[in-house]
């Protein structure tokens, strides 16, 4: 059995490329499976092609099939226009559905060139403080802390020196926040002692690896791994790995998505999915979706509490700036939460700039990620361009 791929954009179709399927037998009559969907469609993706028509051979004989993506278009339409819009140099906008993996966006934009590069599923880009997700959870699903827990440090939130994390001592200017505080300020030196002191170099990977880090997602495109490493007999690479103050640490705008649904779908890593459904011309399905349910990362309770956390960094914490007056009208019922993240980087180079989070009402949830990197100037947060989004997936009481 072969499988070809016709791309139809813009007026145009693609030469097919056919893939022998012999190989995968999961679907015993057609032969599709994701692992061929990802091999067939992954380059295409790759460049921001998303193929509408594919044909399937079977016994010398061709049959002409559709593709149905997951992607709300919609939604993928308003963010796109906040992009353009704001005109940021690079960006990257995620959404996908906690419980399922259904992606239901997947945005991409460039302020110069060719918009021909999918960068929502490259790993070049420094996780930064979004790394503080996994550190929290580690330090949580231990019983090391609950958001309560008070942490003293010195020095600002954003430093992080070696005295005030290995040798730390309480003096007149030590400050004291609980750990939902110092998540929602993302303080470098707290998350730094918790992971030498609290969560150690063998849980951090571990927690690392079961969040997806160094890890083949079994995703239906391709999709770049991200990359978790650190010497685990020197403390300050682990100080700088569970703050997220290092460009060793990198991590791609889908997962990302993922990592923040573990918050809201009872601490599951699900798989993030762009093909629903690949029909023929008579109606006949030849591949369905079966959503992942998602391997369990951390205990339900845990989950519960990242959200405490999250839901501070927008309330008065590194985001609440972006979601000033957002819980008004429409949006009042809203349940958001996320993680901010900042660092330059050099692949592309700039200042890049992370809003991991989630959104729900009435039981319809949204996971989300965004990454804007900028050369000279900020022409706006990843943070807002989030609120954008919920604001429109959540508009008119739920109606989407």
């Amino acid at each position: 059995m072969l499988i070809s791929v016709a791309m139809l954009a813009t007026g145009l179709v693609f030469s097919p490329q056919q893939i022998d399927t012999r190989l995968w037998s999961r679907q015993e009559i057609w032969g599709i499976d994701r692992a061929l969907i990802r091999r067939t469609l992954g380059p295409e993706i790759d460049q921001n092609r998303y193929p509408e028509k594919i044909s399937v051979f079977q016994d010398g004989a061709g049959y002409d099939a559709m593709v149905e993506y997951t992607i709300d278009p919609d939604l993928q339409t308003a963010v796109a226009t906040v992009f353009e819009k704001y005109n940021p140099d690079y960006a990257a906008f995620i959404a996908l559905d906690p419980e399922t993996g259904e992606i239901l966006a997947l945005v991409n934009h460039q302020r110069q060139g060719i918009q021909n590069e999918n960068l929502a599923v490259r790993a070049t880009y420094p996780a930064a403080s979004v790394f503080k997700i996994i550190t929290a959870a580690a330090v949580l699903d231990l019983d090391k802390a609950t958001p309560a827990t008070v942490i003293p440090f010195n020095g600002k939130t954003t430093s992080l020196y070696k005295k005030n994390v290995l040798r730390h001592k309480d003096t007149e200017w030590t400050r004291r926040y609980p750990l939902s505080k110092t998540f929602a300020k993302s303080v470098n030196t707290v998350f730094a002692r918790l992971g030498i002191f609290s969560v150690g170099p063998v849980k951090l990977r571990d927690y690392g690896k079961a969040f997806g880090f160094n890890q083949n997602l079994d995703t239906d495109f391709a999709l770049a791994p991200s990359r978790l490493t650190f010497n685990d007999d020197d403390p300050w690479s682990i100080a700088e790995t569970a703050s997220g103050y290092t460009r060793s640490t990198t991590l791609s705008p889908v997962h990302g998505a993922a990592i923040a649904a573990v918050a809201v779908n009872g601490g599951r890593l699900v798989t993030p999915s762009l093909v629903r459904k690949i029909v023929n011309d008579d109606g006949l399905i030849l591949y369905t979706l079966d959503p992942s349910g998602g391997a369990p990362v951390v205990r339900e309770e845990t989950a519960r509490n990242l959200q405490v956390l999250m839901r501070e960094t927008v309330s008065k914490g590194s985001a609440s700036a972006s979601f000033k007056k957002f819980a008004r009208n429409d949006m009042r019922a809203v349940d958001v939460g996320g993680k901010t993240g900042s660092l330059t980087g050099e692949n592309p180079k700039g200042r890049y700039d992370w809003f991991v989070g989630y959104a729900k009402k009435d039981g319809r949830k949204l996971a989300f990620a965004v990454m804007c990197i900028n050369k000279e100037f900020w022409y706006v947060k990843s943070a807002y361009v989030a609120r954008k989004a919920v604001e429109y997936f959540f508009r008119d009481s739920g109606e989407n």
